[in-house]
C-alpha cells in the first residue's frame, strides 16, 4: 500500500520543479504587475523586458531610481534584493 501511495505522488513531484529564485519571487511581487510574469505585459507603459537592451548597470539604476512612469524601489528593496531582481530580469527572453 505504501509503495502504491509513493508511486501516485511521483507525477506531482516531477511537476513541481525547482523552487523559484529569490529574484523571481521579488520580481513577481514587485514587477509583474506592469511587466508581466514573462516580462512582456507592457501595462502602464512598462517596457518589454525581453527586448530591453539595458545591461545590469542600466537595469540596476532603473529599479533603484525609477524613470518616467517606472517607480523607484530604493526604499522598498535592499541593494541585494535589487540585484536579485535585476539578475532575474536578465533571464527573461
Amino acid at each position: 500500500m505504501r509503495k502504491l501511495f509513493l508511486f501516485l505522488l511521483l507525477p506531482l513531484a516531477a511537476q513541481a520543479g525547482p523552487p523559484p529564485s529569490p529574484g523571481q519571487v521579488l520580481y513577481l511581487k514587485n514587477c509583474a504587475r506592469c511587466h508581466g510574469k514573462n516580462g512582456r505585459l507592457g501595462l502602464s507603459g512598462a517596457h518589454d523586458l525581453t527586448k530591453s537592451n539595458l545591461n545590469t548597470m542600466g537595469r540596476t539604476y532603473m529599479v533603484t531610481k525609477g524613470l518616467g512612469k517606472m517607480p523607484s524601489f530604493e526604499k522598498q528593496l535592499t541593494p541585494e534584493q535589487i540585484q536579485a531582481v535585476v539578475a532575474y530580469s536578465l533571464t527573461l527572453r
